[in-house]
């Protein structure tokens, strides 16, 4: 088959297939792009391709449709599209931030936010904002920390990208200073082990009213839509409303895992290959996009040169 009907129905299997798949930001990205398609398109075929294509200015976009071809092989439907190529735009990669940024960062938000954005940096190589948001209190080996409280703590990310779970290492002190926020939840045991959800709240209170009835019928969406609302509230009153108005400068929140796995890379020579493990990425190439060269660090190697 060579045309395909660009439905609500289809929309909807669509997100439902991308939801174990995919991240949460590409996830909402390529269903908006989708949902554009159908308010212009009722078929998918060559000759609304020629046209989507003269539109078209992002891979991501490209890949949409390719991702399209996937899901109806997939599901056993009858169609395929040949997808031209574009120009390739050049991979951005966010802006690096400073220890000194991060930490100013840290202390222009309200508590415990202070204590999300240390996560985030410091859990591993880089905790995805998705990840952060996710993470819950029984994902944390507890009980080994609570017998070296002198060594690191050991937590589990659960179904990163990909659906891939990875372990990660939390530092000593951010530990500690978790453990402390448990104590002020009340959310120990009688044996004093942190239990229980989600570590923090992001403008959602009560996470077991959120959206209850769609939590009943598909807990995945569920889970997106909740991952969803909660990052965007995050980008608006923590980064926009206290971080960037602290350094004078947009942040991407992403810059903040960049930044942790070029700190590792440069600064604490950690091999790249350990670094890929710590962020769960599937090519090593991917990793060396984090790792991005700091320009300081250079300048440093060659402050001694002479001059000519």
């Amino acid at each position: 088959m060579d045309e395909l009907n660009l439905t609500e129905a289809l929309e909807e299997n669509l997100y439902a297939w991308m939801i174990p798949k995919y991240a949460v930001g590409t996830i909402n990205n390529r269903r908006n792009f989708i949902k554009s398609l159908m308010v212009k398109h009722k078929v998918l075929n060559t000759d609304t391709l020629r046209k989507i294509m003269k539109t078209i200015k992002h891979q991501h976009q490209r890949a949409c449709i390719t991702m399209i071809n996937d899901y109806c092989y997939e599901n056993n439907i009858d169609f395929h599209i040949i997808v031209p190529s574009i120009k390739k735009q050049p991979t951005k990669i966010p802006d690096l931030l400073s220890p000194a940024e991060i930490k100013l960062m840290v202390q222009s938000v309200p508590k415990p936010y202070d204590l999300t954005i240390r996560c985030i940096f410091n859990i591993g190589a880089g905790l995805r904002v998705s990840e952060i948001i996710k993470i819950q209190w029984d994902d944390i080996s507890w009980v080994d920390w609570l017998s070296n409280q002198e060594h690191y703590g050991v937590a589990v990310i659960k179904a990163g990208k990909g659906s891939k779970d990875r372990v990660v290492n939390i530092p000593k002190l951010l530990m500690q200073d978790l453990y402390n926020y448990a104590k002020e939840l009340n959310t120990l045991n009688e044996f004093g082990v942190p239990t229980g959800r989600m570590i923090f709240k992001f403008g959602v209170e009560n996470v077991d009213n959120f959206m209850d009835e769609l939590r009943q019928e598909n807990f995945d969406k569920w889970k997106n839509e909740y991952i969803k609302t909660s990052y965007n509230w995050f980008r608006y009153h923590i980064i926009q409303g206290c971080c960037e108005k602290a350094l004078n400068k947009k942040i991407k929140i992403h810059s903040l895992r960049h930044s942790r796995a070029t700190y590792l890379y440069e600064v604490e020579k950690v091999p790249v290959e350990k670094i890929q493990v710590l962020l769960g990425h599937s090519s090593i190439n991917t990793t060396m996009l984090y790792t991005k060269i700091n320009p300081t660090s250079v300048f440093e190697l060659i402050k001694d040169t002479k001059e000519i």
